[in-house]
C-alpha cells in the first residue's frame, strides 16, 4: 500500500532525526535531503517535514531508544556549558542549541553565543589561557536583518565540543538570533537558567 503524504513526511522526519542524533549531521536541510534519498521519496514539496517536525522526532527518538543513558550525557553537556559560561562571563554568554533543548547526543556541540567588540578579543583571551581553538564562521540572522556570516570558535572540554559564536557588542545582540528550526527568536539561557536546569536532570 502506498504511503500517504503525511506518512511520508513522518518517515522522512524520523530518518532525518536519526541522521542528526545518531550520525552527527547538523544541517537539517541536508538531513532531510539524505533521508528522502535513502527512503526513495521526493525531496521536495509537501512530503518534506518541517525542521520543527524533525526536532520533535529527535525528542521522540530519545524517549524511545535512549531514555536511560541520554540524561547523563545531557547533564555533562550542561555542566560543560556552565563551566564555559563562568569562564567566559566577560562576554555575556548564552547557551543555545541541543544542550538547552535537551537533545544532546554524543555528536552534538555545546553552543554558546557571546558578544564582544570583535572576535579577536575572544581569541586573545583563549590564547592567554593556553586553550587551542579553531576558527570558523556560520551564517545566521539577527532580528530583521539579512543573513550574515559571524565568527565561530571551536574547542574541546573533556571530549565535548564547544562552539562560541561571537556577535557584535551592540544593540543587535539584545534580540536573539533567528532559529533555523522555527524561524523565530532562538531560545537561549544565561548562566542562572543553566544552573537551574542542572537541578532538574
Amino acid at each position: 500500500m502506498r504511503n500517504t503524504r503525511e506518512e511520508t513526511r513522518h518517515l522522512v522526519a524520523e530518518e532525518a532525526a536519526r541522521l542528526i542524533y545518531e550520525e552527527g549531521m547538523r544541517d537539517y536541510r541536508l538531513a532531510k535531503l539524505r533521508a528522502a534519498e535513502q527512503l526513495g521519496v521526493s525531496a521536495h514539496g509537501s512530503s518534506q517535514p518541517t525542521n520543527e517536525e524533525i526536532e520533535a522526532s529527535i525528542h521522540q527518538r530519545i524517549q524511545l531508544f535512549d531514555a536511560e543513558t541520554q540524561p547523563a550525557l545531557l547533564r555533562q553537556h550542561r555542566e560543560v556549558a556552565l563551566e564555559a559560561m563562568e569562564f567566559l562571563q566577560a562576554y555575556n554568554p548564552y547557551l543555545t542549541g541541543a544542550a538547552l533543548e535537551g537533545t544532546s547526543s554524543p555528536h552534538s556541540a555545546v553552543t554558546l553565543y557571546l558578544s564582544a567588540d570583535g572576535v579577536e578579543q575572544v581569541m586573545f583571551f583563549l590564547e592567554d589561557q593556553h586553550i587551542p581553538f579553531q576558527v570558523h564562521e556560520r551564517r545566521t540572522r539577527l532580528g530583521n536583518k539579512k543573513q550574515e556570516y559571524f565568527p565561530l570558535l571551536r574547542f574541546y572540554v573533556d571530549d565535548v565540543e564547544v562552539e562560541l559564536m561571537v556577535f557584535p557588542h551592540d544593540d543587535r545582540f539584545a534580540s536573539a538570533p533567528i532559529s533555523p528550526i522555527t524561524g523565530k527568536a532562538m531560545k537561549r539561557a544565561d548562566r542562572k537558567k543553566v544552573a537551574a536546569l542542572l537541578n532538574v536532570i
